[in-house]
């Protein structure tokens, strides 16, 4: 598996970032010119149990000094991805393949500040103060910490709490399988919010469809890349990259989030005139009125989105069964005394109802029997007695615009 020093060279794949629809940042990679004068991947050669660390080593730090020659030449200002394994950094005891690249940096004249280290997040062990040390250096020299592969085998939160990365790179296969999974599309939803959460931005990597980009954007990530995009090249100057494809999608994924408002906004707006014209017809008397009959009154003037209706107190308890308004879709139950104050909707309900409001409507979610997509909406009958109702979430489908493709 030896390789010959003097054929390895180092390509570039550019990082898009949502908020410039630019390229922020450039990732080193290796490449190697085989005897038939074709440039291939090394990922093979890194990833082979033949090849030993210290083989590895050599050859991955001819690829960084040239990855970081070529930036200090060509780059104008953007980030840089360098991958380094852990073994690397501590085996030594003397932190040796920190300080080199952080003196290359400097021989370079390039920013410390505009590095960011890229780590396998499988391999880091929060129990190795060599690691930590190691880790601490380059945050002390101003540098950026990415963890790569996100989520693929051992994911662990000790980890992430301990390094406090700066970048999360999701692992690709989630990306693959979100196409045919909306188990897949929601989990890429909640690592966003999670990592919103805590302070760490997300990078969807290995985006190779239109479809993979157009679900990526739409769990708002901040960082793409991916053969789509911009497959890895020699050089960083007249770099080709596809962006009117990412400003395209970009834009297509805003006018659904916008379309998907304002279908929320209407569906509020017409459900409150509604509700509204029907307690002015048939005031509801408290005490007198037989609620479940109500209810089934009531149902009558929902649109057919509309599964269920029921009655709950001001602390969440179902004071009748559930009213069916659309057979097809809802669950044959009575689940009269249950409490759904623990929904995250009921306390965002309170908050619109503290706020002046008169009625709520959620984010869509997906039922836990039917894993149908579906809103709750809330109306405050009085300061003691809602009524809520379960509506199917109807998808609403934009054309797809016509792409641009690389040249």
């Amino acid at each position: 598996m030896a390789l010959a020093l003097e054929r390895v060279v180092a390509y570039f794949q550019p990082i898009f970032s949502a908020d410039t629809n630019t390229v922020y940042s450039y990732e080193i990679l290796g490449r190697y010119i085989n005897d038939d004068g074709e440039v291939v991947s090394l990922g093979g050669f890194f990833t082979d149990e033949r090849v030993s660390s210290q083989e590895a080593l050599e050859v991955d730090r001819v690829v960084r000094r040239q990855g970081m020659e070529k930036y200090a030449a060509e780059g104008q200002g953007e980030y840089l991805f360098i991958n380094m394994r852990l073994e690397w950094l501590t085996n030594t005891g003397d932190m040796s393949e920190v300080l080199i690249i952080l003196r290359w940096a400097e021989e370079l004249g390039i920013a410390p500040d505009r590095l960011v280290i890229e780590i396998t997040e499988e391999e880091f062990n929060a129990d190795n103060d060599e690691h930590m040390e190691a880790l601490n250096a380059y945050k002390k020299a101003g540098c950026r910490i990415a963890i790569d592969d996100y989520g693929k085998n051992a994911s662990n939160i000790d980890r992430l709490a301990m390094l406090s990365p700066d970048i999360m790179k999701i692992d690709m296969d989630y990306i693959h399988k979100s196409e045919n999974s909306y188990h897949y599309r929601e989990y890429l939803r909640s690592l966003t919010a999670f990592a919103e959460c805590v302070g760490i931005e997300v990078l969807y990597e290995g985006v190779e469809t239109e479809q993979q980009l157009n679900i990526c954007m739409a769990s708002r990530g901040r960082y793409y890349q991916g053969f789509l995009l911009a497959p890895p090249q020699p050089s960083i100057r007249d770099a080709a990259v596809n962006r009117a494809l990412f400003v395209s999608s970009s834009d297509h994924s805003f006018e659904v989030l916008q379309n998907n408002a304002s279908q929320a906004n209407n569906l509020r707006g017409a459900l409150d005139t509604q509700i509204t014209d029907f307690l002015t017809a048939h005031p509801f008397q408290p005490g007198e009125t037989d609620t479940g009959v109500y209810v089934e009154r009531l149902c009558g003037e929902l649109p057919d989105s509309a599964i269920h209706a029921y009655l709950c107190d001001k602390y969440g308890y179902q004071l009748t069964y559930n009213v069916v308004h659309n057979p097809q879709n809802a669950q044959n139950e009575n689940p009269r005394e249950k409490n759904w104050a623990w929904r995250g909707y009921y306390q965002e309900t309170l908050t619109a109802l503290a706020a002046g409001e008169k009625s709520y409507l959620s984010t869509a979610y997906r039922d836990v029997a039917t894993k149908q997509r579906v809103f709750t909406y809330v109306y405050a009958i009085s300061e003691d007695l809602f009524l809520l109702i379960d509506i199917l979430r109807l998808p609403y489908v934009i054309r797809s615009p016509e792409r641009n493709k690389m040249p």
